[in-house]
This record gives structure tokens, sequence and C-alpha cells, in this order.
């Protein structure tokens, strides 16, 4: 004969169950402040640091290099231009962005793997390591376009007949 399990039985189940699993819940979310702890960290030494005019330079000039390429003229006047209308455009996003980074890390990265990043970014060749980043961005840029333009040619087609 099967066994019936009435509904205040099952309830009362569920109830103990639930009790159990959620100091296990709790021991994650503390973990997860423990990282976001250290994630912060980081971040704000790292905001205290990077150069974010730079990082916006970073994203216009490769698009002024392809334009002269392509037999366009840019003036100083135009550049200096063109730059400030970025600086006042994307400076305070880029640190807006980079400073929610700390929740993303978090949730991604282990403490272990966030002490770790924190400790490298604490030695000088760690903070120079970093801050060199954007540069190495910046001078892959235009093979980073072109490959996205190449290739969108073949997905663009494919992914309008899969969408179909």
């Amino acid at each position: 004969m099967p066994m019936r399990i009435s509904r205040p039985s099952l309830l009362a189940g569920l109830t103990a169950l639930a009790l159990l699993v959620l100091p296990a819940q709790t021991l994650a979310d503390d973990g997860r402040e423990t990282r976001l702890t250290v994630a912060q960290a980081y971040v704000g030494a790292m905001l205290e640091d990077v150069d974010i005019d730079e990082m916006v330079r970073a994203m216009y000039r490769p698009v002024l290099d392809q334009i002269r390429a392509g037999g366009q003229d840019v003036s100083d006047a135009q550049e200096a231009e063109i730059e400030a209308l970025y600086l006042a455009e994307m400076s305070q996003p880029m640190r807006d962005l980079i400073g929610s980074q700390d929740e993303i890390m978090a949730d991604l990265m282990t403490l272990s793997e966030l002490e770790a990043l924190y400790d490298f970014y604490q030695t000088s060749a760690g903070r120079n390591v970093l801050l060199k980043l954007p540069r190495i961005v910046e001078a892959q840029m235009p093979a980073t376009m072109q490959v996205i333009e190449e290739r969108m040619d073949v997905i663009l087609p494919q992914m309008m007949e899969i969408l179909d």
C-alpha cells in the first residue's frame, strides 16, 4: 500500500527542509558580501589610478586613424573638438561603468581570485600592467574593427536566415 502523506505533514516537511537550506543560503550570501568587499577595494583603488580621459581618447583615436587612412583630412581643431565631445559625453559614464564592476566581479570570481587580483594590483608591476590595458585595447581596436566588419558580412545574412 503506497504511503500517503497528509498535507500538514508535507507542509511541515517542506518547512523543515527550508530551515535546513536557509542557513546554507545565508552562508553563500555572506561569502558574496566578503567577495564584494574585496571587489570594491580593488575597483576603488583602480579608479584612483586609472586615467579615464585616456581611456576615452582610446575610443576615438582609432576611428580618426581610419578616417585619415581613408583620405579625409582631420585638422587639429577638429580633433580637439572631437576630443572635447568624447570627454564630455563619455568620461562620467565610463567612470560609472568601471565603478559598477565590483558587483559583477563578486558574482563571477572566487574570494581567492579577487584577493589575488587585489594583491597583484597593489604591486608596482601589477598596477603598471593593469593601467596599460587601455593602451592595449586601443592598439588592437583597428584590427578588432576590421575583423568585425569582415565577419559581419558572413554572419548577418546567416543570422537573418536563422531568424526567418
